[in-house]
């Protein structure tokens, strides 16, 4: 009996810690979820600001002007490295992609739908790689002349999270599993006081025979205080202290 007690108690702490890991694991997915967004607002910031400075290129020199070149011309201009540290931003993958190239078969065509997103950018989460992509045109013309692509890796940010937000994970987890023992607590200490089981309630049941016995001797002495006695030296069934203390005054 006391094993299998001491068995369901063991699995109701375990229960019980599942629970609160399961919280602590919602926050994370939330917390992650959130991070994600931000990086995706971040990333298009950095990929507008990047073709803004590929428009200004490629404008003047359209029919020449290489990805390779203007990657140059940004290193002079602005700073790759300086750039996504400002957004605090760690790419695993940067390029910009034109028009004529996937037209001339120079690029995989796979991309064509992003040069023409429906809400301005593209943003794809795939095989543990957030990707955003903004396209931009140059002087003169209304069609897209490029894409901006910036490749993220998601492992990174998910190491983020949780170095940024561990400290908060464990006072989740030392709170919660604080309020559990309370909880336990007062449930045993109220198991105790209505006498559900065990030693104080055998015990109580006694005294409560006890008490009633005494109580009924109590009223027997009441009701045959009236009366004679039968007998000589009779003497009632409960004596009181009072009457022990008078009799030796006496």
């Amino acid at each position: 009996m006391r094993l299998k007690n001491k068995l369901g108690t063991i699995s109701t702490a375990l229960g019980v810690e599942l629970c609160i890991l399961a919280f602590v694991g919602l926050v994370f997915l939330f917390q992650f979820d959130k991070a994600k967004v931000e990086l995706v607002n971040k990333t298009k910031a950095i990929s507008e600001t990047i073709g803004e400075q590929a428009s200004s290129f490629f404008s003047q020199r359209m029919k020449v002007g290489t990805s390779d070149e203007f990657f140059q011309f940004l290193d002079q201009r602005l700073g790759r490295k300086k750039l996504f540290n400002t957004f605090d931003v760690a790419p695993k993958f940067f390029t910009v992609v034109l028009r004529r190239d996937v037209e001339s078969g120079k690029v995989a065509d796979d991309i064509k739908d992003d040069f023409y997103p429906k809400r301005g950018y593209t943003v794809s989460n795939q095989h543990g790689m957030i990707s955003v992509s903004v396209p931009f045109a140059i002087q003169g013309q209304s069609e897209p002349f490029g894409i901006v692509k910036i490749d993220s890796d998601t492992q990174a940010i998910r190491e983020k999270v949780l170095a940024d937000n561990s400290l908060l994970y464990a006072a989740i987890l030392v709170v919660l599993n604080n309020q559990a023992f309370i909880l336990y607590l007062l449930l045993r200490r109220r198991k105790e006081v209505i006498f559900e089981k065990g030693y104080l309630r055998e015990h109580s049941i006694g005294a409560l025979k006890i008490m009633y016995r005494v109580l009924g001797d109590i009223i027997q002495d009441h009701e045959g205080a009236g009366e004679p006695s039968t007998k000589q030296g009779e003497s009632k069934k409960v004596i009181s202290i009072s009457e022990l203390v008078e009799k030796r005054k006496k």
